[in-house]
């Protein structure tokens, strides 16, 4: 394992803005990674707190692994194509009784010719 003494640390505030991530998502993805530093109070009968310090290189692997699966999951999804011919469309919306096709230039008012 590679020394983490001299390389910039990130806190979970620093980095959850960074990734634009809330804090506490960002803590549950650092609280078991290898190469993060957890400084807690051991004090008893008080509420327990840690402070986590992530090394520049754990954020970079572990960013880089969320990138993967996500690429991953994007990856095997079914892509559906929807076809729509306006021709059809517009012909439709003509057809239909009462349809009426308002169009708005400057202070003219069109209207489509209905078909009685």
């Amino acid at each position: 394992m590679a020394s983490f003494a001299f390389e910039k640390h990130y806190r979970v505030k620093e980095l959850a803005g960074i990734w634009g991530l809330s804090p506490k998502t960002v803590t549950r993805l650092f609280a078991d990674e290898p190469g993060v530093i957890r400084v807690a109070n051991d004090v008893t009968g008080k509420r327990k707190y840690a402070t986590l310090s992530i090394p520049e290189s754990v954020a970079s692997r572990v960013h880089e692994r969320l990138g993967t699966q996500a690429t991953a999951q994007t990856d095997s999804r079914p892509t559906s194509v929807r076809i729509i011919r306006l021709g059809d469309a517009a012909g439709q919306a003509m057809r239909s009784a009462g349809s009426i096709i308002k169009l708005r230039r400057r202070s003219n008012v069109m209207t489509a010719p209905s078909q009685s």
